[in-house]
């Protein structure tokens, strides 16, 4: 495994070049400041730029929010101190376990994993974040209520759809509309009565939803790990350029980067068809859509084969750091979200592999301070200025929100805050 992960390292390194270039192309601009006094005299001033918030996207599930007793708040800080997106599953079996009887608001059954929606867009507000909603529909989260006719499918889910629609269209800014349609073994497996095609139905889902929701939110298709590479991400390719030609609303591709062993990440990332120059390549050809991308749903393992603990945590931050610099750098890529927070609180047979950022403690793991320095501080501008006598400064910073406080001499400083994006023109602040 030596050798692998020394080969890895190499072929990161042939990529890192482009993927600097890359990252300084489309995740920064040049930003301009003026500042004058209240009758347009050019002023001279200190001025400095503090970045709040980044305009991409970095999440994580909610999905234990409100279910971690005497270690809620910690659970919390982790989640607000790092990300600026959450996300929670809408999967409708566990939202409508009852036909018409939502689990939406605070106080509703509890269900592991499962938190009522309202619940996850409370915290997101207060902290500032974006809202995901989590899958709309996906095969093996169909109600047991649900007749096996597709006719009834699909009048009963519209019905659904439309109740998350009236409580939920621009509050929560992205939904999943249809998850893992090529994962037929997997996730659609109760469905094979359907009489279409998984592409079809996934048509008729993504166009169904378009009608129910505005253009507020964004309509996403979400699909399994393997579309990252190979011949399926080559059909996954072929099949959204057809229904983006046949004018069907897919506002996002998402793609799952999944693996619950140490040895399938060793086998199919670091030495095999999901490398890092396959999977690059295929984001570079379907950014060429024009469809903004996320990487929706990532599990990366501490644990591997003859790797002590520590080890093990350290591939792990290692793996990450490479990815995140990978995917921050391509073009309409336009988040990633890291899937299970906590270890010891994961899906099924998810938690053999410790593939969270936190462990079971709350103890964060190499790989949680290995992105908060990419986001929080590589990633992130702070610069102090100086206006010219014409009142002009500037810099190059990467897309988001900031503080902005500008400071005369023998005068109280003044704030404000601003927005700078690829749009922004010339920030004039009047002091």
């Amino acid at each position: 495994m030596n050798k692998a992960i020394e080969n890895y390292r190499k072929t990161f390194g042939a990529l890192a070049p482009e993927i600097n270039a890359n990252i300084e192309k489309y995740r920064k601009g040049d930003f301009k400041i003026k500042v004058v006094r209240e009758d347009g005299t050019p002023v001279v001033a200190t001025v400095k730029a503090e970045q709040r918030t980044h305009a991409f996207d970095f999440g994580t599930s909610a999905l234990m929010i409100g279910s971690m007793g005497d270690k809620e708040q910690e659970y919390r800080d982790a989640v607000s101190n790092l990300f600026n997106l959450i996300t929670t599953t809408f999967c409708w079996k566990a939202m409508e376990p009852q036909p018409g009887k939502y689990r939406f608001e605070e106080g509703s059954e509890e269900i592991y994993r499962r938190p009522p929606s309202d619940r996850v867009l409370e915290f997101a507000k207060a902290n500032h974040m974006k809202a995901k909603g989590q899958p709309l529909f996906a095969g093996w989260w169909t109600p047991d209520w649900v007749p096996q006719d597709i006719d009834e499918l699909k009048q009963l889910w519209t019905k659904y759809a439309t109740e998350v629609a009236k409580r939920y269209d621009g509050e929560y800014s992205i939904f999943d509309v249809v998850n893992e349609s090529y994962h037929v073994n997997g996730s659609w497996k109760n469905m094979k009565w359907l009489p279409e095609s998984n592409s079809d139905f996934a048509k008729w889902l993504l166009n169904t939803a378009s009608e129910i929701f505005s253009d507020k939110c964004v309509m996403e298709r979400n699909e399994a790990s393997e579309v990252n590479y190979g011949e399926v991400g080559e059909k996954y390719y072929q099949e959204n350029k057809k229904f983006l030609e046949e004018g069907v609303r897919l506002d996002s591709i998402g793609f799952q980067f999944h693996f619950f062993s140490g040895e399938s990440c060793v086998n199919t990332h670091i030495s095999g068809e999901a490398g890092l120059e396959n999977i690059y390549k295929t984001y570079h050809k379907m950014a060429t859509l024009g469809v903004p991308m996320y990487i929706t749903e990532i599990t990366i393992p501490s644990v591997y084969p003859d790797m002590t603990p520590e080890e093990g945590e350290s591939l792990q931050a290692e793996i990450l750091e490479k990815l995140y610099r990978l995917w921050f750098s391509i073009p309409n890529m336009h988040g990633i979200i890291y899937w299970n927070l906590k270890d010891g609180d994961t899906w099924v047979n998810e938690d053999k592999c410790l593939g969270c950022l936190l462990d079971e403690y709350m103890r964060k793991k190499k790989s949680y301070y290995t992105l908060e320095h990419l986001i929080k501080h590589e990633w992130n501008t702070c610069v102090t200025l100086t206006s010219d006598e014409d009142g002009n400064t500037g810099f190059s910073g990467f897309y988001g929100d900031y503080d902005i406080t500008v400071q005369i001499e023998g005068q109280p400083a003044q704030k404000r805050r601003a927005t700078f994006d690829k749009e922004s023109d010339v920030l004039t602040v009047t002091v």
